[in-house]
């Protein structure tokens, strides 16, 4: 697969889509995932440049996904997305090595 290609995983479609749309802008390709299941059982988790992830989804979270991912021996980029401002996310983002964590809703910059 040439060029990057980031994992978006997140329960929301229309997000899932504006992401994938937003970075296909920058000639960046992406794979988009409706959890955290639906990434791991990809047979492309190598081939991914990094991991975009909601921290809040039904059944497994954000943080639990990186872990796995990690415990697996994937040490892409980690960028977590999250729409519950003031929840005290950051320093566990922090903890899991995360580049960054997005608040919901973010603007295209």
């Amino acid at each position: 697969m040439a060029g990057p290609v980031v994992a978006i995983v997140d329960d929301d479609a229309s997000l899932r889509e504006a992401i994938g749309s937003l970075l296909a802008s920058f000639d960046i390709g992406s794979q988009k995932f409706c959890d955290a299941h639906a990434l791991l059982a990809s047979p492309m988790l190598a081939d991914f440049s990094c991991f975009l992830s909601d921290v809040v989804m039904p059944g497994f979270n954000g943080f639990a996904l990186a872990e796995r991912l990690r415990t697996l021996g994937h040490l892409q980029p980690m960028i977590f997305m999250t729409a519950h401002q003031g929840a005290h996310y950051a320093p566990r983002a922090q903890a899991l090595g995360a580049c960054c964590l997005l608040t919901k809703p973010f603007t295209t910059d």
